[in-house]
């Protein structure tokens, strides 16, 4: 038999939490990134649902079964955008991915400008929208822990 020391329920080995810190001089700066991000997020992605609708009606191969597929996956986010969470931008993220892995093979072999101008708005869209998601959480933070101390 073993000598083996007694288990307990608390472990030393564990790193503490990291307590984040937002003092109100930081707020003012993360508040103003949140209000940029939030505007970046949504001129692109108006701008996209105005390209995909502007260029099925102009073409003359545009077709409405094309246009559907390419809307309805940003109009999914019109109520999440109302209701303004950091996993709507998140979710936001993993849709812009798709199109992006849809607009580069066709950016590469067609180089049409209206390509280049999806692929713009989608990596902006993508890139704000990432940002925006993180800003947004250490906003509520802030937001709660101000009024825990209030």
């Amino acid at each position: 038999m073993t000598n083996t020391p007694e288990h307990n329920d608390t472990r030393t080995d564990e790193k503490p939490k990291k307590v984040i810190v937002i003092t109100d001089a930081d707020s003012a700066i993360l508040f103003k990134k949140l209000r940029i991000g939030r505007l970046v997020v949504r001129a692109s992605y108006i701008s996209l649902l105005v390209l995909f609708s502007l260029l099925n009606l102009i073409n003359e191969n545009g077709k409405i079964a094309l246009w559907l597929l390419q809307i309805i996956p940003l109009l999914i986010f019109i109520p999440a955008f109302l209701r303004e969470t950091h996993r709507t931008y998140s979710w936001l993220c993993f849709v812009a991915l798709m199109y992006f892995a849809v607009i580069i093979p066709l950016l590469m072999s067609r180089w049409l400008w209206s390509d280049w101008v999806i692929t713009l708005l989608v990596s902006a869209m993508f890139i704000a929208a990432m940002m925006t998601s993180r800003w947004l959480q250490y906003w509520n933070y802030y937001l709660s822990t101000k009024s825990n101390h209030s």
